[in-house]
């Protein structure tokens, strides 16, 4: 089995050998041999980035492939010098990582594993549900390590627990994928975020059919932490680009929906990447230039609601003054993340952050 790793980072600095550090305790490389049946590459991708990532990712890498295996562990970095997440993507999936390579990870370079055989458990979720096409874990935000917890701290926590119970949640942060479907997957420059887009290619086989949850597989005994966003501004400024990028992707499924025929959306958005990579951004100026007063996406004051279906009874009342206080600040995200789109206000929605706040790699 060939398996291929890509960390998509942005000035991360402070926290990429950390989370490098924390990659290479896993079991599933950890427990490579010599002549062994797996082999795995780590390509860290830079983009964009001003600050010393890339060094500090060879640095780490060199120093922690020094015990392994060299004909069954590969590394490297490839450093791209434009920024953005998608482009990143792109440019790892179709052309850094191998194309023979049988299964995909894609992770954040600011996340550290709670367990040691994350990754081998992600990888064995999919050996045991051959119908499913990607494999994901649970992520934990760092306040919940918190011994004393404030009361944002709280809400959030409460809040990603609603989350969480929604069948085939995706997030970008960490997954393992079919690599014959992701390499089918393009995505479109201009795209602010990528997972949303990314499950329903993966359970709709490139919007050829209805959303198959089951399709996503969480993997047991396997999660991440990562630094939640901790301030009112940090968590309303976030909130106000996941917004903004659920909208944006609305209307590149609607445009993918009218045309997938012959062709499904992958190879749709592939052509129209060769032929303009601005197309999508024309194509986002456009559906806001008709829109009227309110671009937003169809039933975007509902989510929080719901949400609590998903939840047992009891369960949902006790989540209740919860979900009405997050409905009450998507009032205000909302409303902020319209006026922005449709002023076309896109650049700089996406924060450069920072993680300062995680927990030393663990093991367990």
């Amino acid at each position: 089995m060939i398996i291929s790793i890509g960390i998509l980072a942005w000035n991360e600095e402070e926290c990429i050998a950390g989370t490098l550090q924390s990659l290479l305790e896993q079991s599933l490389i950890r427990g490579l041999t010599p002549g062994g049946p797996v082999r795995v590459e780590v390509i860290v991708v830079p983009n964009g980035c001003t600050d010393t990532t890339a060094e500090k990712a060879a640095l780490a890498l060199r120093a922690g492939a020094e015990t392994l295996p060299g004909d069954h562990f590969t590394w490297r970095v490839e450093s791209v010098a434009e920024p953005g997440k998608v482009n990143a993507w792109n440019l790892y999936v179709h052309r850094f990582s191998r194309p023979d390579a049988d299964l995909i990870f894609l992770m954040d370079a600011d996340i550290r594993y709670d367990h040691v055989d994350t990754l081998a458990s992600m990888v064995e979720a999919l050996n045991r549900h051959p119908d499913a096409s990607v494999a994901v874990d649970l992520p934990v935000k760092h306040v919940a390590t918190k011994t004393r917890k404030s009361l944002l701290d709280r809400i959030s926590l409460a809040v990603s627990g609603m989350t969480q119970a929604a069948p085939g949640q995706l997030t970008g942060q960490l997954y393992c994928a079919r690599g014959p479907l992701l390499r089918r997957v393009h995505m479109p420059l201009g795209l602010l975020v990528e997972d949303g887009f990314l499950k329903q290619m993966l359970c709709t086989d490139l919007m050829r059919g209805p959303c198959d949850n089951n399709r996503v597989v969480r993997a047991p005994e396997a999660s991440h932490v990562f630094e939640a966003y901790t301030s009112v501004k940090d968590v309303f400024l976030n909130q106000r680009r996941q917004q903004i990028g659920h909208a944006v992707y609305t209307y590149l499924r609607d445009y993918l929906r009218d045309r997938v025929g012959e062709q499904d959306a992958g190879q749709i958005i592939a052509e129209n990447n060769a032929r303009d990579p601005d197309w999508f951004r024309a194509l986002i100026r456009e559906r806001v230039a008709r829109g009227g007063a309110w671009v937003m996406y169809p039933g975007a004051f509902a989510v929080r609601w719901r949400r609590l279906r998903n939840l047992p009874p009891l369960r949902a009342l006790l989540r209740l003054p919860v979900a009405t206080a997050a409905f009450l600040m998507d009032v205000a995200v909302l409303v902020a993340a319209n006026r922005r789109l449709r002023g076309g206000q896109l650049a700089g929605v996406w924060q450069d952050t920072k993680s300062r706040n995680l927990n030393p790699p663990t093991s367990t």
